[in-house]
C-alpha cells in the first residue's frame, strides 16, 4: 500500500500502509513495530525517494509499542508523538535536507501529522473490529484491567476521529478537485482567447503588407511614390516598427519612418539586407514570409519579428524586382497582456519556431531572443495539473500552471498562471479544517466521556450494591428511571436472587469449614506419604530435592560449607537372595536407625535415596571432621550385627560411602552434587568396597 499513496493535492499524500505498523505495535509491543515499520516504509522511501521515513515512522512505531505497554491507548500515544515529537523532527528535516519554499513547511509538517494521526485511528480500530485479530495471542497485554469507561470512551473517540478525518479529507479533495477543473478551464479560455487575438493581430499585419506588395507589383512606381505610399501604409498600421522597400541587391530604396532613412549614421550606401532571412525567402525564393525573431540592426537594436514579400514588375510576375518588409512591433503584445491582467492574474510568453523568447510578461523578468527553458520533471502528477518551472528548475514545488497555443506561423504563445496562489488556498482550507477538527475531537472526547459514564454509572451501581465489601453499607444505590432497561433488568434480578444467595452461601460455608477440616488432615497424612519412606521411615528422593534449594540458599548467603554423602550397601542382593527379602528389610530399617542416631542435627537431611542406597546432606558442617564422622558411621555399621526372629538369622552390612564438600556456592543444582558424590562411590566400590572417598570440591560452577 506504501508504494501506492493516495495522492490528494500536489505533495499531499494519504498514506495507509503505515497502519500495519500500528497493529504490531499494539499486539506486539515496540521491537516488533520497529521491524514492520523497516519494512513498510520501504515502499515510501521507494516512492518518495527520501531516508526520514526511516527516522521518524520507525520512532512513531517503537514510541506507540513503549505506551501500549505503559496501558496508553495506540490513538492517544499517536496525537501525543506527532505533537511533541514527530512534526518538530520533520521539519528540521525538511529545513536542513530540502529546498522547499519555508512558506510551504508548517503546512506540509501539519498535513503530516494529521496523516499520522490517520493510520493510528485506522490501525487501532482494525484491531478492534477483525475478527481474525482475535485469534492471536498478543505478547503485550494491559497491566490493569480497564474500566468500562475508558473502553467505550476510546471506542466512540476512535470512531468519531476516523469519522471525521475521512469526512474531512473527503471534502477537501472534492473542493481541491474542483479548483482544478475551474482552474484549468479558465488557463486554457485564457490562452485560446490570447491566441486568438495574437494570431489575428499577425494575420493583420501579414495581411497588409501580401496586399501592399501587391499593389506595388501591379503599378510602375517611382522612388518618391513608393516612399509616399509606404509612409502611408505604416500610417494605417502602427503595428509595424519600421517598413522598408528595397531592390534586388538588397539596398534600401524606401523606408517609413523616413527619418531613418536620411539620417546620417545610416547612409543608403551602407543599408544592404541581402543577408537576411527575410530578403532571402522573399526575394530569392519569392515566398511570403515570417521570421523567427532577431536582432535588428541600422533602424534601431531592438528584437524584432519581419514580415517580407517580393515585388514584381507589373508586366512579370516571375523575376522579382525587391521586397517590401514590415517589422512587427512585439511591443504591441503588452497591450494584449496587461489587457489580460485586467481580469486574471496571468502572465504571457510568445515564442518563435526555434523556441526563443519573441515576447513575455516583464513581471517573469526573462530577456527576449533567450531560449525559452523550462522544467517540468517537478511536476507532481498527483495534481492532474500542466505545471512548468522557468525560475528554479531543480525545486520539486511547481511555479506556474500553463497552457499552451499553436499559431499558425509555428509561434507558441504559453499562458502562466502562478501555482502558488492555489498552494496558499489549499493550505488555508486544510489548516482551518484541521483546526476545526481539532476542537471537534476535544469536544467529542469530552461529550463521549460524559454520556459513557452516564451508561456505565447504573452498572457501578449495581456492583456496588451486590459487592461483598459493600455488604454492611447501607447507601442508596437504587437504579434511576434514566437507566437503560437492560441494566434495571438486571438490577432486579440480582436483587431477587441476592437473598437466596445468602442463604445458599451459608450453608456453603458450613460444609466447607467442615470439608476443610478433612482436606487438611488427608493433605498432612499425604504430605507424609508423599515425603517418607515406608519401609524406613526416612524421607525420599522428592523431600531431599525439595529442601536442598533452601539448604543451598542458606549457605550460600552465609559463606558456608554442605556435605553430600551418597552410602551403597555392599552385596545387598546376596543378602536378600541368601537370607530372604524380610532380613534384607530389617538391614535397610537397622541402616536408617543407625543414620538417624549418627546425623541428628536439625539441619541434616537424611534420606532413602533408592534401593539400597542412602543420601546424608550435612549443611553448616565442620569441614574438619566430616570425613572423621563419616569413616566412624562406616564402621559402626561393620560392627552391627543383625538378627531375623523368623529364621534366627545372625548377618551383618557394610557400606560404601562416596562423600563430597564444597562452599555453598558451588551449585543450585542437588544433581551437579550427587554426579561428584556418585562418582566417588564407584570409586569406592571399584577399590574393594567397605571404604569411603571423599572429596573437596572447587567452586567452579553458578
Amino acid at each position: 500500500m506504501n508504494l501506492y499513496p493516495l495522492p490528494l493535492f500536489a505533495n499531499i499524500q494519504l498514506i495507509l500502509g503505515n497502519a500495519s505498523y500500528v497493529i504490531s505495535a499494539v499486539l506486539f509491543g515496540p521491537w516488533y513495530a520497529l521491524y514492520t515499520a523497516a519494512l513498510a516504509v520501504t515502499g515510501l522511501f521507494i516512492t518518495w525517494d527520501s531516508p526520514h521515513v526511516y527516522l521518524i515512522f520507525t520512532i512513531e512505531a517503537v514510541c506507540i509499542g513503549l505506551a501500549r505497554r505503559k496501558d496508553i491507548y495506540s490513538l492517544y500515544s499517536s496525537i501525543a508523538f506527532w505533537i511533541i515529537i514527530g512534526m518538530p523532527l520533520f521539519y528540521l528535516y525538511m529545513m536542513t535536507y530540502t529546498s522547499l519554499p519555508s512558506s510551504h513547511l508548517p503546512f506540509i509538517v501539519l498535513k503530516q501529522g494529521i496523516n499520522g494521526v490517520f493510520y493510528a485511528a485506522v490501525g487501532s480500530l482494525l484491531v478492534i473490529l477483525t475478527p481474525s485479530f482475535w485469534l492471536f495471542q498478543p505478547k503485550t497485554k494491559d497491566k490493569q484491567r480497564r474500566t468500562f469507561n475508558a473502553q467505550l470512551t476510546y471506542a466512540i473517540t476512535l470512531v468519531i476521529t476516523l469519522a471525521l478525518l475521512l469526512a474531512a479529507l473527503l471534502f477537501n479533495n472534492q473542493f481541491i478537485n474542483r479548483q482544478q477543473e475551474l482552474l484549468l478551464q479558465n488557463i486554457n479560455e485564457s490562452s485560446l482567447h490570447l491566441g486568438k487575438l495574437t494570431q489575428a493581430y499577425i494575420d493583420n499585419h501579414v495581411l497588409a503588407l501580401n496586399s501592399a506588395a501587391n499593389w506595388l507589383s501591379l503599378y510602375e512606381a517611382e522612388v518618391d511614390q513608393k516612399q509616399l505610399a509606404l509612409g502611408q501604409l505604416h500610417n494605417q498600421y502602427p503595428g509595424f516598427i519600421t517598413m522598408l522597400i528595397a531592390d534586388e541587391k538588397g539596398i534600401i530604396k524606401s523606408a517609413s519612418p523616413v527619418s531613418l532613412f536620411n539620417s546620417k549614421s545610416n547612409p543608403p550606401s551602407e543599408l544592404n539586407i541581402s543577408d537576411r532571412d527575410y530578403f532571402i525567402e522573399a526575394f530569392v525564393n519569392q515566398n511570403y514570409f515570417t521570421s523567427p525573431v532577431f536582432l535588428g540592426r541600422g533602424f534601431g537594436n531592438d528584437p524584432i519579428v519581419a514580415i517580407s514579400a517580393p515585388l514584381y514588375r507589373p508586366n512579370n510576375a516571375y523575376h522579382p524586382i525587391g521586397i517590401i518588409e514590415g517589422s512587427l512591433d512585439l511591443k504591441r503584445f503588452k497591450e494584449i497582456d496587461k489587457t489580460n491582467k485586467l481580469f486574471r492574474e496571468q502572465f504571457i510568453v510568445v515564442v518563435d519556431q526555434q523556441k526563443r523568447i519573441i515576447f513575455s510578461s516583464p513581471e517573469l523578468n526573462v530577456k527576449p531572443l533567450t531560449e525559452f527553458s523550462y522544467s517540468q520533471n517537478n511536476a507532481d502528477s498527483s495534481s492532474g495539473l500542466p505545471t512548468l518551472n522557468i525560475h528554479d528548475k531543480t525545486n520539486i514545488a511547481p511555479e506556474y500552471l500553463y497552457a499552451s497555443y499553436e499559431l499558425n506561423n509555428e509561434w507558441t504563445l504559453y499562458v502562466l498562471n502562478p501555482f502558488r496562489p492555489l498552494v496558499v488556498l489549499v493550505e488555508q482550507m486544510y489548516i482551518a479544517t484541521f483546526a476545526i477538527l481539532a476542537l471537534s475531537l476535544i469536544v467529542t472526547f469530552l461529550i463521549t466521556r460524559v454520556i459513557s459514564g452516564r451508561l456505565t454509572r447504573p452498572l457501578e451501581r449495581i456492583a456496588n450494591k451486590f459487592s461483598t465489601s459493600n455488604k454492611n453499607d447501607n447507601s442508596d444505590y437504587s437504579i434511576d428511571e434514566e437507566s437503560p432497561k437492560e441494566v434495571y433488568s438486571l438490577y432486579m434480578r440480582l436483587k431477587q436472587s441476592k437473598s437466596q444467595l445468602i442463604g445458599y452461601q451459608l450453608a456453603l460455608e458450613e460444609k466447607v469449614a467442615l470439608r476443610t477440616l478433612e482436606l487438611e488432615q488427608a493433605n498432612e497424612q499425604l504430605k507424609s506419604l508423599a515425603e517418607k519412606d515406608s519401609l524406613t521411615g526416612l524421607y525420599n528422593r522428592r523431600y531431599a530435592e525439595q529442601q536442598f534449594p533452601l539448604v543451598q540458599e542458606s549457605c550460600q548467603r552465609s559463606d558456608e560449607v554442605i556435605a553430600v554423602a551418597l552410602l551403597d550397601l555392599d552385596r545387598f542382593k546376596a543378602i536378600n537372595d541368601t537370607y530372604g527379602h524380610l532380613s534384607g528389610d530389617l538391614a535397610l530399617k537397622s541402616v536408617a536407625r543407625l543414620l538417624e542416631d549418627d546425623f541428628k542435627r536439625d539441619d541434616d537431611i537424611i534420606v532413602r535415596f533408592g534401593g539400597e542406597e542412602f543420601l546424608v546432606i550435612m549443611p553448616l558442617c565442620n569441614a574438619l571432621k566430616i570425613e572423621s564422622h563419616l569413616e566412624s558411621f562406616k564402621q559402626r555399621l561393620a560392627e552391627i550385627v543383625i538378627e531375623n526372629p523368623a529364621n534366627n538369622v545372625r548377618f551383618s552390612v557394610t557400606t560404601s560411602i562416596g562423600a563430597v564438600i564444597a562452599n555453598g556456592t558451588y551449585s543450585c543444582s542437588l544433581e551437579d552434587w550427587i554426579k561428584q558424590a556418585d562418582l566417588n562411590l564407584y570409586q569406592a566400590k571399584d577399590t574393594g568396597r567397605n571404604k569411603l572417598v571423599f572429596t573437596t570440591l572447587e567452586d567452579t560452577l553458578t
